[in-house]
């Protein structure tokens, strides 16, 4: 058993990216601070969705949902192969969880999927690398029916529901996601249907 572990956590390794820095590790596992990491003043609509918005206390779990958090990613301390994944996140691959964090801001989205932070982050154009600009800890979120729509920018922070996937795989849009939580439909259908805020204007 102790050695099927061991090789869990050496095939998942390649998952990770390399050279991330003690900022990163402070910053992006641990802190939930409502900071902006990047602003590039692109004009975003949000939109709400209050059933998966944070006001206050979280809802109870429902029966068969784990809690994960972004700092129980990884395995703490740090060793000289740098980041792994954790035993709590190796042993929920496949399970149904709840994360939550904030839906990273992106100017360029790419349909059916989007980008879920331990902390706020904008994403500026595609010349920019998001090994720069997002913590190792980023969950690519996949909806279910999305086609060609993308998912509405909802802002503040939330909690998402759905089946964790551990390990490294390609995306439709050539990048290589380490963690990905796939919604199921229901909760698809509402993300998708979320409606703008209407802010309203000074006369």
């Amino acid at each position: 058993m102790h050695v099927n572990n061991d090789l869990r956590r050496r095939r998942t390794l390649s998952a990770w990216p390399a050279g991330v820095s003690a900022l990163w590790l402070t910053a992006g596992l641990l802190s939930l601070t409502p900071t902006v990491a990047l602003a590039h003043g692109e004009a975003v609509t949000p939109h709400r969705l209050p059933a998966i918005e944070v006001r206050g206390e979280l809802p109870p779990l429902k029966a068969g949902v784990a809690s994960l958090k972004f700092g129980e990613f990884f395995a703490m301390p740090v060793g000289p192969l740098g980041l792994e994944p954790s035993a709590r996140l190796l042993a929920l691959n496949g399970k149904t969880v709840r994360l939550v964090g904030y839906m990273v801001r992106e100017e360029e989205p790419t349909a059916g999927r989007f980008l879920f932070s331990p902390l706020p982050v904008v994403l500026g154009d595609e010349d920019e690398s998001l090994s720069d600009d997002l913590p190792p800890s980023t969950v690519t979120v996949h909806v279910q029916g999305a086609g060609t729509q993308t998912t509405p920018y909802i802002d503040g922070l939330l909690h998402l529901t759905g089946t964790l996937e551990v390990g490294a795989q390609e995306e439709a849009d050539g990048r290589v996601s380490s963690v990905r939580l796939q919604l199921d439909a229901p909760l698809s259908r509402r993300l998708l249907r979320a409606r703008p805020v209407v802010r309203a204007v000074a006369r």
